[in-house]
């Protein structure tokens, strides 16, 4: 603790988050150059989700809520395997803004949301789609570096 008379000044802007961050897609446990970028946590596409996922919670919470009213058991919904991954890959897919030129299999193949729900859905890409929802879960992911 500063015991002295000093005044330590900040700015606001020193807490806050990247509005986008990289995502460099590892192969083979190595760095690609194969970029993606991601909205951070204040850019609307992330807004727009942490609303609508705020939303789903209250329906559920209120749809408990009135089943114990009336006097009933609540039956959580069951979710298949693929259901809970089209759930990830929507996670993601809400969050990214683009990826650098691609060409897979000699294909060029550029971003549209279609392209990456393709790629992330397929069982064979699993370690793509646990890689972009690591990053997106990680803090230091939108944490601004230092100049």
């Amino acid at each position: 603790m500063n015991t002295e008379n000093t005044v330590l000044e900040l700015s606001s802007d020193d807490f806050a988050s990247a509005d986008t961050a990289t995502m460099n897609v590892m192969v083979g446990g190595k760095p690609s150059g194969w970029l993606w970028e991601f909205a951070g946590p204040s850019h609307p596409k992330t807004l727009n989700q942490a609303n609508r996922t705020a939303r789903e919670t209250l329906h559920k919470t209120r749809l408990i809520e009135q089943a114990q009213v009336n006097g009933r058991k609540w039956i959580a919904e069951e979710q298949t395997p693929d259901q809970v991954r089209a759930g990830n890959v929507d996670y993601v897919i809400e969050r990214l803004l683009g990826w650098s030129a691609i060409r897979i299999d000699g294909a060029d193949v550029p971003f549209t949301d279609a392209k990456a729900r393709e790629m992330l859905a397929n069982p064979k890409n699993v370690s793509l789609l646990a890689q972009a929802m690591e990053f997106l879960a990680a803090d230091s992911s939108f944490t601004k570096r230092s100049a």
